[in-house]
């Protein structure tokens, strides 16, 4: 991957980061049970950096859908009187697919998705990580 993306496409406070470090950040993900791939989309949906280690996941065409019902949830949280969403997981009985937000207001806008499948996946710790995975994309951002 390489380069440099703009991490935002609205906001004035222009940071930017390379993407080789997101991806080494996403494929941090891997020790998670049931790790299918990941990806950090823009908010609008596009793939900014991507990881996988199952070959017949097509994250452009899994990151495009879940990031448009993602911006659904969004305007139906808002629309009912809700703050909106940061988050939403989609569970089938196969596996799991998370979309994490970074929020509105971060310093940097955008998404993260998570694919994961079998009995292992594990949810929990894939919150965590995520969560962990926020925190030092903004501090990087931050600098």
């Amino acid at each position: 991957m390489g380069g440099v993306f703009s991490m935002t496409e609205q906001s004035a406070k222009k940071k930017t980061i390379k993407g080789e470090t997101l991806k080494k950040f996403i494929s941090g993900l891997r020790k998670v049970s049931g790790y299918k791939a990941s990806g950090v989309l823009t908010f609008k949906g596009r793939i900014l950096a991507r990881d996988s280690v199952d070959p017949k996941i097509d994250l452009d065409t899994v990151g495009a859908t879940f990031n448009d019902l993602f911006q659904k949830a969004h305007e139906a949280s808002e629309n009912v009187g809700l703050e909106a969403c940061y988050e939403t997981a989609i569970n089938t009985p196969k596996g799991i697919i998370i979309i994490r937000c970074s929020g509105p207001d971060a310093l940097a806008h955008f998404h993260l998705i998570v694919v994961l499948g079998g009995e292992e996946a594990n949810l929990s710790l894939v919150k965590h990580e995520l969560d962990k995975f926020l925190a030092v994309v903004m501090t990087e951002l931050a600098q």
